[in-house]
């Protein structure tokens, strides 16, 4: 999990110089921010001292539309219901004793709110970065699920990406991969945002881009 706020130093004077030229170009993070470049107050754990991080990606906000949609639509539903018929409400539990109910509703909107919590935990704690040595991803799912995956970009051998259907082309999103000859085999950066851009960075860093 991302430590944020923190000051890195460097000590020599190619990493001073190297330091002083990303803090130029760097920007704020946004706490829902889905791609930066060169963010600034922001680290990793077990990041090395001279290391900069070049990009913070995770899933593009727009993914989160399904479940939010599903969320409203669940809390708006128990009011709706006394707008149905008199017998579809009765058959369904407004028959029953108010005491029951009541602990009917507030279980049923803990469950959604439960939902609604692990949904935005997993979008927002599922995170990727790229620095100048090496890709860092990170998976964060179900509370429990935590795994930490790195490699360095001297074992990245090809990097790639998708983005098909309209949805993605209107928001400008994809799907970024990330060949490597190191114990994980792929990197999946899914729904990222500007995933050209992603590619384009990430093969610069290892020599692979292309100039015009």
């Amino acid at each position: 999990m991302p430590d944020i706020f923190t000051t890195e130093k460097n000590t020599s004077t190619a990493s001073k110089t190297q330091t002083d030229t990303v803090l130029k170009k760097s920007a704020h993070v946004h706490h829902f921010a889905s791609f930066c470049d060169h963010p600034r107050e922001v680290s990793f754990q077990n990041q090395e001292a001279n290391e900069i991080i070049l990009l913070l990606l995770r899933r593009h906000f727009i993914t989160n539309v399904p479940w939010i949609t599903l969320v409203f639509l669940l809390f708006i539903i128990p009011p709706l219901l006394p707008l149905l018929s008199s017998e579809l409400s009765a058959f369904l539990f407004f028959s029953l004793p108010s005491a029951f109910t009541q602990i009917f509703l507030i279980f049923y909107y803990l469950v959604v709110l439960t939902f609604a919590l692990v949904e935005f935990i997993t979008w927002y704690f599922n995170i990727s970065f790229v620095t100048q040595k090496r890709v860092v991803d990170i998976d964060f799912s179900d509370l429990l699920y935590h795994d930490v995956a790195v490699t360095k970009l001297s074992l990245i051998e090809d990097v790639n990406y998708t983005q098909t259907g309209f949805i993605r082309s209107l928001f400008n999103y994809g799907d970024v991969f990330v060949q490597t000859a190191g114990e994980k085999l792929h990197f999946d950066f899914l729904a990222v945002p500007n995933p050209t851009k992603v590619v384009n960075i990430i093969q610069d860093l290892i020599g692979k881009g292309s100039h015009a």
